[in-house]
């Protein structure tokens, strides 16, 4: 299968022109922040990402693929139970073609050490898998090799989002389902450079498929 392109967009992309997107982006989906933390060293408290609602909606009117992530800061299973909550209650009542991505790339996380931050990082993802959603890993390359034991049990049953900006596809030993490749794309109705991957999967498939595009009850 030839890669296909995603964009992901949060309130940093400010009022999109979905429309010329869908016209002239030359895109095969989006995945859009619905959850933003707290600033840089500081404890985790999630907000609602401002454009979230807007986005999603134009993306559901034009029929545009939909992937979400959350940016995820908890260093204990409490924050992560608070965090998660959030994130899921942004997300009830949408359908979503693409996966939900759990974003773990904070050096407030660091500390933790690699033993507990993979362990931490596994139970977000159990949990939002648990949602009867498809569940990914976002995060950098840098990070996860420094932070994440990538290859162990713990994150095998998961899939990966790995941010690496550069020219060629990075192989860092273990698989990995996207890409994300550069920050700066220009795709027409978004004013400001845009993040954009490479999708190695049909997610959208993949997703139809197994009846992974809704949240469960409960």
């Amino acid at each position: 299968m030839m890669a296909k392109t995603i964009m992901d967009v949060s309130r940093w992309q400010g009022r999109i022109d979905w429309d010329a997107i869908k016209a002239r982006g030359k895109i095969d989906g989006v995945m859009l922040r619905a959850m933003g933390n707290s600033a840089a060293g500081k404890a985790s408290k999630p907000y609602l990402d401002p454009y979230f609602a807007r986005n999603y909606a134009e993306c559901a009117r034009l029929g545009i693929p939909v992937g979400v992530y959350g940016y995820f800061k908890a260093v204990t299973r409490a924050e992560a139970d608070k965090e998660l909550a959030f994130f899921r209650s942004a997300l009830g009542g949408r359908n979503f073609q693409l996966p939900i991505a759990v974003d773990i790339e904070d050096a407030y996380q660091t500390a933790l050490g690699k033993s507990k931050l993979t362990d931490l990082v596994a139970y977000c993802l159990s949990v939002v898998e648990s949602w009867g959603v498809y569940a990914m890993l976002y995060t950098g390359l840098y990070f996860a090799q420094n932070n994440l034991y990538m290859g162990g049990a713990a994150l095998k049953p998961y899939d990966v989002w790995l941010a690496a900006y550069r020219g060629k596809k990075p192989e860092p030993g273990w698989p990995f389902g996207m890409w994300q490749y550069t920050r700066k794309g220009k795709i027409p109705g978004v004013s400001k450079g845009v993040d954009l991957s490479h999708a190695y999967k049909d997610y959208a498939a993949i997703i139809a498929k197994k009846g992974l595009d809704r949240l469960r009850e409960g």
